[in-house]
C-alpha cells in the first residue's frame, strides 16, 4: 500500500536509511516486522493444523496492512469491534468482516447495511429481538441480506443473551425477518483471557464450552442450523480447538503480544509462543534528579490499568519505567546506576496492546536497525 510521505509524520524521511531505528523522533510506536511475521505465521499454522478457522480481531491493530498480511497467511476474514472499524477495513480492501459488538443507533444500522450493499461479506451480532427488527429494516432499505450471529454471554455480564431461552428468542426473530439470515453464535469469554494459570484458564474455558454447547443444543432443538460458532482469544488460543465448540477463533493480540500476555503461560509447555513485536520508543529529556531520568512518554502514550511497560533492553538491571503524567515518564534507576544521557532512547514493550495502538496514527515498521516503512492505523478511534 502506497502512502504520501507528508501523511506519515516526522519520521517519514528516515525510511530505508541504515541505522534509522535509532534516529526516530519520539514518542512513537515501533513495530518489529520480523516478530510480527512470526506471530502471524504461528497462529495461522496452529489453526490450520487443528482444522479450525482463524478470524483475527482487527481491534488489536486497526491497520489495513496488517489485516491484509493475516488474510494472506490464511485468515478466513477479520473481526472488528465497531461499525467504524468495519468501514475503515473495507476501505483498505478487507471485505469479509464480523462486527463483534452490538450497536443500537439508527445511523449505525444504516452504515452496516451500506457496507453489505457495497459488496462486503458482513456478519453482525445481536442479543435482543428489538435490535434484530431495527437491523432488518435497515437491510431492507439497502436491499441486502445480512447474516446475524446470536451473541452469547459467558459470564462477563456485559452483552449477550444470558440463557438458552433468550438465544432462541433472538434466533427466532432473525429467522422470521425478511432481510436477515441466522448464521450461528458468537461466544467470547473475555473475562478469562488473562487468568494467570494455564490450568485455571483451561478449567474456565471448559466451563464456558459447556454453556456454549447447551445454547447450541437449544438452538438446534428449536430448528436453527448453527453453522458458525465464533469466539476465543489469544489467552485461550492453544486450548480452544480441543474444546470442540468453536468453528472459528477471534484472537487478536497475538500479532503484537504485550507485557500482559507475555507474562502468561499460553500453552501446555508453560511458554508464550508469541514474541513482543510492538514498542513505544521514548527519549530522555531530563536528568536533574539523582536516581532517575525523565522521558517523553507519559499517560498519553501508554494505555494500561496497573501493568507497567517493560524495557526491550534495560538501561540497568532493576530499572523501572513509570508513565508519570500526560507527557512524561520516569525511569527509576537502581542505586549506583549511571543516568542515561540526554537524548538516549529506549523501546518499551507495551502493557496492553489494543488500547495503546489507539493512541497513535502510525506504526513505524523496522527490520533490524532500519525503518523500512510507516503504516497508517486507519481505524484509530473509529466508531
Amino acid at each position: 500500500m502506497t502512502h504520501k510521505l507528508a501523511d506519515l509524520g516526522p519520521n517519514a524521511a528516515l525510511i530505508g536509511i541504515a541505522g534509522s531505528r535509532a534516529q526516530l523522533a519520539t514518542p512513537c510506536l515501533v513495530l518489529d516486522q520480523q516478530a510480527l511475521a512470526r506471530n502471524i505465521k504461528t497462529a495461522a499454522d496452529f489453526c490450520r493444523d487443528h482444522r479450525i478457522a482463524l478470524r483475527p480481531h482487527g481491534k488489536s491493530h486497526k491497520c489495513g496492512t496488517i489485516a491484509a498480511l493475516q488474510i494472506e497467511a490464511g485468515a478466513a476474514g477479520l473481526c472488528v469491534a465497531t461499525v467504524g472499524e468495519a468501514e475503515a477495513m473495507a476501505r483498505a480492501g478487507i471485505r469479509d468482516l464480523l462486527i463483534t459488538s452490538t450497536f443500537t443507533q439508527p445511523n449505525k444500522f444504516l452504515r452496516a447495511a451500506s457496507l453489505a450493499a457495497q459488496g462486503c461479506r458482513l456478519f453482525v451480532v445481536a442479543d435482543d429481538p428489538d435490535m434484530v427488527d431495527q437491523l432488518d429494516k435497515a437491510a431492507a432499505q439497502a436491499g441486502v441480506v445480512i447474516e446475524v450471529l446470536v451473541d452469547v454471554d459467558l459470564g462477563r455480564r456485559r452483552n449477550g443473551v444470558v440463557s438458552a431461552a433468550q438465544a432462541v428468542a433472538v434466533a427466532d426473530r432473525i429467522a422470521a425477518s425478511g432481510n436477515l439470515r441466522f448464521g450461528g453464535m458468537q461466544a467470547y469469554a473475555s473475562h478469562i483471557s488473562h487468568v494467570p494459570s494455564y490450568a485455571e484458564r483451561l478449567r474456565a474455558s471448559r466451563a464456558c464450552a459447556d454453556v456454549i454447547m447447551d445454547v447450541r443444543s437449544a438452538l438446534i432443538a428449536a430448528g436453527h442450523n448453527v453453522q458458525r460458532v465464533s469466539g476465543g482469544s489469544t489467552g485461550t488460543l492453544f486450548m480452544d480447538p480441543g474444546l470442540g465448540c468453536y468453528t472459528e477463533l477471534q484472537c487478536g493480540s497475538y500479532v503484537f503480544s504485550d507485557v500482559e500476555y507475555g507474562s502468561l503461560d499460553l500453552d501446555e509447555m508453560n511458554s508464550s509462543p508469541f514474541a513482543a513485536a510492538l514498542f513505544v520508543k521514548v527519549s530522555v529529556i531530563g536528568r536533574n534528579v539523582e536516581g532517575r531520568v525523565t522521558c517523553d512518554g507519559g499517560n498519553k502514550h501508554f494505555s494500561a490499568k496497573e501493568t507497567l511497560p517493560a524495557f526491550r533492553i534495560l538501561p540497568a538491571e532493576g530499572a523501572i519505567y513509570r508513565p508519570d503524567s500526560d507527557e512524561h515518564g520516569i525511569i527509576e534507576l537502581p542505586n549506583g546506576a549511571p543516568q542515561p544521557a540526554l537524548g538516549a532512547s529506549f523501546e518499551m514493550i507495551v502493557p496492553h496492546c489494543d488500547p495503546t495502538v489507539n493512541l497513535y496514527d502510525h506504526f513505524h515498521v523496522v527490520d533490524g536497525d532500519k525503518l523500512i516503512d510507516i503504516w497508517p492505523i486507519e481505524a484509530r478511534g473509529a466508531f
